[in-house]
């Protein structure tokens, strides 16, 4: 990733784990799956997606909720701390939503039911609605400094399944 990405998404990681740490949560996670950073108009997405396929390889661009989402493999994991990154996950703007730009949220792979999730997180702001998506359903808690999102299924794998691969 290049230095202005980096340390954008060095500070977003800094200040979501920094909160994290101060409600006292225990994050049980396989691997962080991927960055999502949005972007605020449809030549900012064409901008943002012509800097970053410079560092990774384009898995898929597809439409996705009316707006194309990109999702680039880094040559090189985004590494934080001891965590490598291996994905970043670029959605356009839906029409007639503001989206502020930089990172948004991370995408964990965990092994825990989403159950046990939502026992476990049930006094946060939980986000239930993607559970329903028959492909890769997903809890989301909401932070002030973004969201954590939580799957089963890695990106790769999904865009694999759904390449037919």
């Amino acid at each position: 990733m290049n230095h202005h990405y980096s340390q954008q998404a060095t500070i977003f990681l800094d200040q979501l784990f920094s909160e994290i740490e101060t409600l006292h949560l225990k994050l049980n996670f396989i691997e962080i799956d991927h960055l999502c950073f949005r972007t605020e108009s449809d030549e900012d997405y064409q901008r943002v997606c012509s800097d970053f396929s410079e560092q990774g390889v384009l898995l898929i661009e597809a439409p996705v909720g009316g707006r194309l989402i990109s999702t680039f493999k880094f040559h090189n994991p985004f590494q934080y701390k001891n965590i490598s990154i291996p994905l970043i996950e670029i959605p356009a703007p839906k029409k007639g939503k503001t989206t502020q730009r930089g990172f948004e949220h991370i995408e964990l792979v965990v092994k825990e039911s989403f159950e046990e999730l939502i026992q476990k997180y049930s006094h946060l702001k939980l986000e239930t609605a993607a559970l329903k998506k028959e492909l890769n359903p997903e809890l989301e808690i909401e932070f002030k400094s973004g969201a954590i999102k939580f799957h089963h299924q890695s990106l790769e794998k999904i865009i694999a399944i759904e390449k037919g691969l």
